[in-house]
């Protein structure tokens, strides 16, 4: 991802999540697929996450189970901070709380996630999406 790309990138996403709550969650086809969706006033996002993912706190279980019930627990609390990996498009939440949801942005022949602001998925004018081998594609609907 190129130092442009980044910037982009870093600013679509903070448009996305910032101050956004998190608001509900659906578990996808297989294991590791869940779709969050975030909503502030009447924007909405989600993110899907297809690749390993984790809740970060001090105990550093990565049970499923223990995992799930803590990404519930942050159901309805807004998003302080988001965080773009820059050599491999990892994403970082962190909530209000201080909490942070880390997703892993690296895979080798899979998309590990993918973030946009039209339900329940695409982009109505953002699209990213985290490809295989660390590369980052940016989708911005061009003004008319």
């Amino acid at each position: 991802m190129t130092r442009t790309e980044y910037v982009e990138a870093s600013k679509i996403l903070t448009h996305l999540f910032n101050t956004a709550s998190f608001v509900g969650i659906d578990f996808g086809s297989g294991p590791n697929h869940h779709l969050l969706y975030f909503k502030r006033g009447d924007h909405e996002a989600w993110l899907s996450i297809e690749g390993p993912w984790h809740v970060q706190t001090a105990d550093l279980s990565f049970d499923e189970d223990m995992q799930l019930q803590r990404l519930i627990q942050l159901r309805r609390e807004r998003v302080h901070a988001v965080r773009l990996g820059t050599d491999n498009p990892h994403l970082e939440l962190i909530f209000e709380s201080g909490t942070a949801l880390f997703v892993n942005g690296f895979h080798e022949q899979f998309e590990s996630w993918q973030a946009g602001d039209a339900r329940p998925l695409g982009g109505d004018k953002y699209l990213l999406v985290a490809m295989p081998q660390g590369e980052l594609a940016i989708f911005v609907e061009e003004e008319a």
